[in-house]
Order: structure tokens, then C-alpha cells, then sequence
């Protein structure tokens, strides 16, 4: 069966009303509902979860001068998504677009592709953003799901706390402490699309104030639907393995360890792949790409007095792909951070810190794609200061910052912005931000070579980095208000107006000759330039609402709209085109109810608007759960994703080359739980 338009406003109202009938039947026995924590949680509570990444210090989400969402992990397991990527769906203000099993295209507020260069991702502070494609590889983003405590979203910049890269958001995945993953647990479960996953992980205390967790995982992922008639060669596997271990060193002092090691197999089709310089010099082919990577991670805190506090970190990543498209590269990264919270006078607190990062790259290149060097170190120094400034005591608020860096692809950067933040009372927040944000050049845009395709002269279409390229520049103008009419309603709307400069562009230069490797051949470059401006403007909405103990519903709704400009005397098409890379409107409402007897029956819906660009219709995704705990140990639980259809398209890319051109499919799967 399939869903239109017209349909969407018929289905949620027919799922509303069926809702309402199970919600107005009596209340069960208050012992049915022992083992879930729906009931026990109030929606007070939930909106007032400590969250850390708006300002790098605790403070109430709905106090905070920013769009943030918080995904909890009972979201997650509620959910039923099996990936970080898919949860970030819950989100409004979000693009998700699974372009096909193994890859994804997100990011927030707009300018969305594979390789989404304004979204910053962090796994407990550690930033795994690629420095070489400036994006994320989703396919890498993984733990151990039940470890997540949160995940922290925010929407819009946060390039005053944490630099380079954070211009159209921040995704902090935030994982408990060990102390709090006590026991045992294993999970398994399969279906059509999750062929076969597992997790197990055991948590003890060393002492009274020592513990630790080990966990291990593994997953295996079937292809997605043919399309275009491609024959699909996107199935993936993977293992990760990891600890952590956390000491209360004093009352007033903690250490944490932690570590984590991974291995897998993603499948790809190379479509017009170069592997000559001779004309027809393209072929197309299946190929894996080996994935490895290993991080360990330190962290201190310390509390020097009741105003003042002071963390260092450190963490080594090292990331490695074989085979995509590249033969190989590895790319290791050393980074240390020192920041420190003080109370300056009674109505100011000073929020400072220093960083520096260390990147190593290695490559080993193909016909299609070269890095000269081969290898090379990169760096980024920096420093920020944030001053907020209590104007008025519980009511007003004003929150100046900027962040200081020196990097070797454009030297010194800052990124100032100013916060105002008024609370009248417990009931209603108000908050508005003017803040400047730059995404700074990757490996590939200052020194690659990407060869596109071979025409008849023979002649080569060749993507060519230049070192003369500068940082994208944003300025955002942002507003928000929260309103809590009682304990059961909440809303949430932000809106803002993004103003970018020096967008990259492609533009072509002028032809010439090569006579190695044979035969000789033309080139027809295209430079990396910055001869492209733009702006995106919208809003997001996001309303929960509790109206039994043991009912909870959500919504969000987006809308966005992007205009993109080439500067005068630019030729390039490609970043106009990048305007239909976005859904102008998305929607979603999901319920989350417990039943009798210990069962739980969890929906979703999401609409999302079509992408122009690449002539993909809208859909509606509908996502259902049911859940059981026979005992308090055991967790039951059948998961039916994208009921509506047997498999529709998402996305689409600019370089085809690199995808398996596949349609999500209906998924279905049932998992298992024991806790010991």
C-alpha cells in the first residue's frame, strides 16, 4: 500500500482518534507498569535534564539560550532504531536521508548531502567529523546503544564553545557512567533487514568509588531494494568492541578512561569508476570498503571551590578506510583540551578553555582519486572565553562569548556571538542569539585530485583542490521561545535566518595537456573556489504532551527553505543545484504507550517533503513497536519499520560513482533481552 499527500492528514487523524479510545479506557493496577519508566518520569522531569553542550557546564534544557533537543535513552529504546543516524529522525529541524543501507545524508537546517560539512558530531567530546571530506562517515558512528544516556542536538551554531565545523549544529551522543551500567546484559535479535545483531555488556565496581563496563557488539545488514535497475551491493557488518571505567577520586575530583576498538565491511557499487586515461576509461564495480578504527579517551575533573571548576581531556582517534575511493587512507588524531568555570563577581561567570589538535593523514591513491602529499600533518590551535552576565537575578541573562583559532589551511579565525536569555518565571523561557560560525577547508578541498570521467580526445574531468581556498562564513540570527502551560504540555518553537559567505564552488578553468600516465590526454579541471553565497530560514516546533501517567506523545514539525547565489563571474552549476537537496516541510508525531500486563505499543509517523533535485517524491515513514517484559530481566520486543511501503527512495547524491543507488525497504525484526 501506498501513501500520498492526501493521505497524511486522513492517517493521523484516524491514529489520533484510535489513540484517544485506548487512552480514555480505565487505569490499570498500578503494578502492571513495575518494570517501565514512562510512568515513573514526569514530563517536568524529562525537560529538566541536565544538559552540557550548549555552554560546557550543566544547566537545565529548558534554560538554555539555544535550540536543543535531548534524545533519551528510553527514546532510543522506544524507538526501535538500531542506529544513531535513524534516531536523529525524532528531531525537528533535522534532514535524515538513508541514501542506502550503510549510508546516510544528515544534517540540520539545511545544505544536506553524504558529506555534510556543517554538522558537528562528538561521541562523549570526541569529535569524529572527517578533516579529509569534512562530514561523517554514519556507518562508523556507533556504541553500544543501551550505554547511551543522551544525545544531545543542537540546532545552529556552536563555534564560540566548540569551534571549526559547528555551524549548522552540534550532535554531543553522551554515554553513562559506569557506575550506572552495573550487571549484565545480552541482547540478540534478526529480520529481514537486520539479518543478525547482538550486545553484550558487564558492569562491576572495583571499590567503593572504581568501576568499569566491557561491552562487545556485532551486526550484519542486508542490501536495500534494487533501483534503476542497479543490482544492490550495499549489505555491511561490523564489530565494535569497548570499556570504560570511571573513578571518584575525591569528592571533589573524578577520572574516566574509556576505549573503543571496531572492524567491518561495507558494501558499495563504484558506478563510471576511472581506471584509464584511455577513452572509454570508465567501468563499474562492486567493491567493499574495509573499515577500522581505535580511540581512547581521558578525562579529569575537578571542583576547586563551590564557583569554580576546572576538566582536561585528552583523546587519540585513528580511523581507517580501505577501498572507498581511495585505496586506503588512515587518519590519526591527537587532541587535548583544558577549560575552566569561575565566578568572576556574583553576576558574572567565566567560562575559558585552550585546545590543540594534531592530524596525521596517510593516503594511497587510485587513477580516480589522488592526494599530493601523500602524508601530512595538520593542526588547529585555539582558545575561547564565554562571560555570562547575570542582568537581572532568575529573569535576565546575557551570555558574550568567542572562540580564538589558528589552523594551517587559513590561519586565524574567531567566531563571536552574543545570547540573551529571559526566563519570566518556570513557565515560559524566551531567548534570542546572533552568532558567527566558519567551517574550515578539508584535506580533499585543498590539495585532491578527483577524476570525474573520461570523454572522448581523449579528455579527463578532473575535481582539483587549490590551497588558495578560504573558510565558509555564517552568520545566524536565532529566537526561541519554551512554554510549559501545566506539567502534562509542553512547546518549543525556534526560529532562525542563516546568512553564508564563501560557499564552495566548482569553477571550471581552462584546459591542458598530460602526458602522464599515457596516453597523453586533456584535462578540463574545475577548481575549488569560494564564488558562492546563500541563506536558509525556517522554524521548528516540538510539543509533548502526557495526558495519562502511562501515555506520552510528541510532534515536531520544520519547515525550511534555502536560496542559494554564485557571486559574480562564477560559472559553477553545481552549488545552485544544491538547493533541492532539502525537504521544505517534515512532520512527525510519535506515542509511546504502556499497556497491561507489562506490554508496551510504541508508533511513529514522518512525513517528509520531496527533494526537487533529485526528483524524490515525498513519503511517510510509519515505524510500530510492541514491546514485553515477562519479568523484570527479560525484554521482549517486535519492531516493524516503514509499514507503509515496501521500499521507497530517500536521496539521491552529486556523485553517483560513490553510491549503490538503492531504496529503503520495509524492515521487520524481533530482539531479546536478558539483564543478569
Amino acid at each position: 500500500m501506498k501513501f500520498n499527500n492526501k493521505n497524511l492528514k486522513h492517517v493521523f487523524l484516524l491514529w489520533f482518534a484510535w489513540m484517544l479510545i485506548i487512552g480514555s479506557s480505565p487505569v490499570y493496577g498500578k503494578n502492571d507498569l513495575e518494570l517501565t519508566t514512562l510512568k515513573d518520569l514526569s514530563l517536568d522531569e524529562l525537560l529538566d535534564i541536565k544538559v552540557t553542550s550548549v555552554a560546557k557546564k550543566e544547566q537545565r534544557l529548558f534554560k538554555a539560550a539555544s535550540a536543543i533537543y535531548v534524545i533519551t535513552n528510553e527514546d532510543i529504546r522506544r524507538s526501535g532504531h538500531t542506529t544513531i543516524a535513524e534516531a536523529l529522525r525524532m528531531v525537528p529541524g533535522m534532514q535524515v536521508a538513508h541514501i542506502d543501507s550503510n549510508t546516510w545524508a544528515v544534517t540540520s537546517r539545511g545544505l544536506n548531502s553524504r558529506f555534510a560539512s556543517k554538522l558537528l558530531v562528538m561521541i562523549d567530546g570526541r569529535s569524529v567529523y572527517s578533516q579529509i571530506f569534512s562530514g561523517v562517515y554514519w556507518d562508523e558512528v556507533d556504541v553500544a546503544l543501551k550505554d547511551i544516556d543522551r544525545i544531545e542536538v543542537i540546532r545552529g551554531p556552536g563555534g564560540t564553545i566548540w569551534g571549526a565545523n559547528a555551524v549548522n549544529g552540534v550532535i554531543n551522543i553522551i554515554t553513562k557512567n559506569s557506575k550506572d551500567t552495573q550487571g549484565g546484559f545480552i541482547s540478540a535479535g534478526a529480520g529481514n533487514q537486520e539479518l543478525g545483531f547482538g550486545t553484550f555488556r558487564y558492569g562491576e565496581k572495583i571499590d567503593q568509588n572504581k568501576s568499569f563496563r566491557v561491552y562487545g557488539k556485532y551486526y550484519e545488514r542486508d542490501e536495500f531494494g534494487e533501483r534503476l535497475g542497479n543490482t544492490p551491493a550495499d549489505s555491511w557488518d561490523a564489530f565494535r568492541g569497548g570499556f570504560r571505567m570511571d573513578w571518584e577520586v575525591s569528592e571533589k575530583s573524578s577520572l574516566t578512561f574509556q576505549g573503543d576498538y571496531y572492524n567491518g565491511e561495507s558494501g558499495e557499487k563504484a558506478d563510471n569508476n576511472v581506471v584509464s586515461f584511455s577513452f572509454p576509461g570508465t567501468a563499474s564495480f562492486d567493491r567493499e570498503v574495509q573499515i577500522d578504527g581505535v580511540n581512547f579517551l581521558t578525562r579529569w575533573k575537578k571542583i576547586i571551590s563551590e564557583t569554580s571548576d576546572m576538566e582536561l581531556q585528552f583523546y587519540f582517534n585513528r580511523q581507517k578506510r580501505d577501498g572507498s575511493p581511495i585505496t586506503e587512507f588512515i587518519l590519526d588524531t591527537y587532541d587535548l583540551e583544558f577549560q575552566h568555570r569561575f565566578l568572576l563577581t556574583q553576576k558574572q561567570e567565566i567560562t575559558w578553555g585552550l585546545g590543540q589538535r594534531y592530524v596525521k593523514d596517510s593516503f594511497s591513491n587510485s587513477l580516480a582519486l589522488q592526494f599530493d602529499p601523500l602524508s601530512r600533518w595538520n593542526y588547529r590551535l585555539g582558545t575561547f572565553i564565554q562571560d555570562e552576565i547575570t542582568l537581572i537575578p532568575d529573569n535576565l541573562r546575557l551570555i558574550l562569548g568567542s572562540k580564538f583559532s589558528e589552523n594551517n589551511y587559513t590561519g586565524f579565525e574567531f567566531q563571536p556571538s552574543g545570547r540573551l536569555l529571559w526566563t519570566p518565571n518556570d513557565r515560559h523561557t524566551v531567548w534570542g542569539a546572533v552568532s558567527r560560525a566558519v567551517r574550515t577547508p578539508s584535506r580533499a578541498e585543498d590539495t585532491i585530485r578527483l577524476n570525474g570521467s573520461v570523454l572522448p580526445g581523449p579528455t579527463v574531468a578532473a575535481f582539483i583542490g587549490t590551497h588558495n581556498f578560504e573558510s565558509e562564513d555564517l552568520l545566524a540570527y536565532e529566537a526561541g521561545y519554551r512554554f510549559r502551560p501545566s506539567s502534562k504540555l509542553f512547546f518549543d518553537l525556534s526560529l532562525f535566518y542563516n546568512k553564508y559567505e564563501n560557499l564552495n564552488s566548482r569553477e571550471p578553468g581552462s584546459p591542458f595537456i598530460e602526458t602522464s600516465p599515457s596516453p597523453a590526454h586533456a584535462v578540463l579541471p574545475f577548481f575549488v573556489e569560494n564564488q558562492s553565497s546563500g541563506e536558509t530560514y525556517g522554524l521548528e516546533f516540538d510539543v509533548k504532551w502526557k495526558p495519562k501517567n502511562w501515555w506520552q506523545l510528541s510532534a515536531g514539525f520544520n519547515w525550511l527553505e534555502v536560496s542559494l547565489n554564485l557571486d559574480p563571474g562564477s560559472q559553477a552549476i553545481s552549488t545552485l543545484a544544491a538547493e533541492g537537496n532539502d525537504p521544505e516541510f517534515q512532520a512527525n508525531i510519535r506515542s509511546q504507550l504502556d499497556l497491561p500486563h507489562n506490554f508496551e505499543f510504541d508508533t511513529a509517523f514522518y512525513y517528509v517533503d520531496n527533494l526537487e533535485r533529485f526528483k524524490v517524491p515525498s513519503y511517510i515513514r510509519a515505524d510500530l513497536r510492541l514491546g514485553w517484559h515477562p519479568t523484570e530481566n527479560w525484554d521482549v520486543s517486535v519492531v516493524v519499520q516503514n509499514l507503509q511501503d515496501s521500499e521507497h527512495l530517500e536521496s539521491g547524491e552529486e556523485s553517483t560513482r560513490l553510491l549503490s543507488l538503492t531504496e529503503v525497504q520495509r524492515s521487520v525484526y524481533g530482539k531479546i533481552t536478558w539483564k543478569f
